[in-house]
């Protein structure tokens, strides 16, 4: 995984700091209807520049935020700074060796699960499960379903604006996707991140033996029953990823 800090330090610096944008504040509203009403003690791993942490913070929330990167650290502190309805506390830190006694109601982890192998994973799960979630918490996650993205493979897009490109391919042994970035005009400074994607069965088998149990899995607002068979007509097909809302594992 060392290629986690330079990726998303470099892919920073060229977008810059994002601010509060409206997609974070929708993520963050919707915790009251996975996780019930009223604020909670929220930890969020891997919380880049701070975005959606700020937008929970503003619903009343006590946020703990940790980011590994320096520079996304820098620019979420920026954003802990200014006055919230709750409170942002930003920590720069690796979430698979910082050590913290406060337990949370509600540990998150936006858009990065599956850097890493499958042990990887599951190491995060279970240290989520014994350290840091409190009796009654629960765990979101986005889970990247590997349809659309093999579906992206060899598309390649330029985005102006920064003056940047990005081209999408995909590992089907491996099943991961492929992310690239470079500066439209120099390709040289290419940039490049892999993550593992999970079918709702390939998550089943994951979250088993961790101290966690999958809840809920949906895709806006439509629950995905494990129970049941599909086709290629199913919104898996046409969705980057979906939502898990886990839980403590019943002994």
């Amino acid at each position: 995984m060392d290629w986690i800090k330079p990726f998303y330090t470099k892919k920073s610096e060229w977008f810059g700091p994002s601010g509060v944008l409206d997609h974070h504040r929708t993520r963050a509203a919707s915790i009251e209807k996975f996780c019930g009403t009223g604020p909670k003690r929220i930890l969020e791993l891997g919380a880049g520049a701070g975005g959606t942490a700020a937008a929970m913070a503003d619903l009343g929330h006590t946020v703990v935020a940790i980011e590994l990167s320096s520079l996304r650290t820098t620019y979420a502190k920026a954003l802990a700074e200014e006055p919230r309805a709750g409170s942002l506390t930003i920590l720069e830190a690796d979430y698979y060796e910082v050590n913290m006694a406060e337990k949370f109601d509600l540990v998150c982890h936006w858009d990065s699960f599956g850097m890493g192998d499958d042990e990887d994973q599951r190491r995060l799960l279970q240290r989520i499960a014994d350290a840091w979630l409190a009796p009654g918490g629960c765990v979101l996650m986005d889970i990247f379903s590997p349809w659309w993205w093999a579906q992206q493979a060899g598309k390649v897009e330029t985005d102006n604006e920064p003056g940047l490109t990005q081209r999408y391919d995909f590992d089907p042994i491996g099943c991961r996707f492929i992310d690239q970035w470079w500066p439209t005009n120099d390709q040289s400074q290419i940039i490049a991140q892999t993550v593992r994607c999970y079918t709702p069965v390939d998550l089943t088998l994951l979250v088993k033996g961790t101290g966690l149990a999958i809840e809920l899995l949906e895709i806006d607002d439509t629950p995905i029953p494990l129970s049941e068979t599909s086709t290629m007509k199913h919104a898996l097909w046409n969705t980057a990823s979906y939502v898990a809302k886990l839980i403590p594992a019943v002994s």
